[in-house]
């Protein structure tokens, strides 16, 4: 098993702020949901946010960004975070952690072991969850000996994820789905009332 990092910075603007990590859907926060099925996939598990104080109940570790932008760094930051965590744990046998973003309720049960097969086939620096060849690159695996470039391209000023990830090997696991994507991330209200709907049918 891997590390896992809830990166959990979003403000949720477009659902009146306050941060998505607290917006509830079916009377449960977003947090919770991600916690309930990424914790047992996991062997260790922490929370990237910019406000440590909103998560004090939950026994986690909270991981601050590597760097500090005003209105944030966006998850390339978290996601640094996530890796110089990782690299402190004691069991670092795998090399890698696991990052997920704190908006998508739906996390497949199998996220992990999927992604753990994929390395095992392609022993990739990155790798990327998709549902329906949609590509979701905050929800991967990332190698730990990434940890210097990826300081190196934060300095460098570089937000955007494939932006850095162009320049190492990558390789995706795709879901497929039918009914509700398993990856479906809430952004606006009518997004809360879409998941509401699908939890209680």
């Amino acid at each position: 098993m891997y590390p896992g990092v809830i990166l959990a910075g979003g403000e949720a603007r477009r659902l009146g702020g306050g941060g998505k990590a607290f917006v509830n859907v079916s009377g449960v926060p977003l947090v919770r949901h991600i916690i309930n099925n990424f914790k047992g996939q996991v062997n260790n598990l922490a929370i990237n946010s910019r406000d440590k104080n909103k998560f004090l109940d939950f026994g986690l570790p909270i991981l601050d960004d590597t760097i500090k932008e005003e209105g944030g760094s966006g998850p390339l930051a978290g996601i640094s975070s996530a890796i110089k965590w990782a690299k402190t744990l004691d069991n670092k046998i795998n090399n890698y952690v696991v990052t997920v973003p704190v908006d998508t309720p739906f996390l497949p049960l199998d996220l992990v072991k999927r992604m753990s097969m994929e390395l095992s086939i392609n022993n990739a620096d990155v790798i990327m969850a998709s549902s329906n060849n949609n590509i979701y690159p905050v929800i991967a695996l990332w190698s730990l000996d990434l940890d210097i470039y990826l300081d190196k391209a934060l300095y460098e000023g570089i937000r955007k994820i494939d932006a850095f990830t162009n320049l190492y090997n990558v390789s995706i696991v795709d879901w497929s789905y039918s009914s509700i994507n398993p990856f479906f991330n809430i952004n606006k209200q009518e997004d809360i009332i879409l998941a509401e709907k699908y939890i209680n049918s």
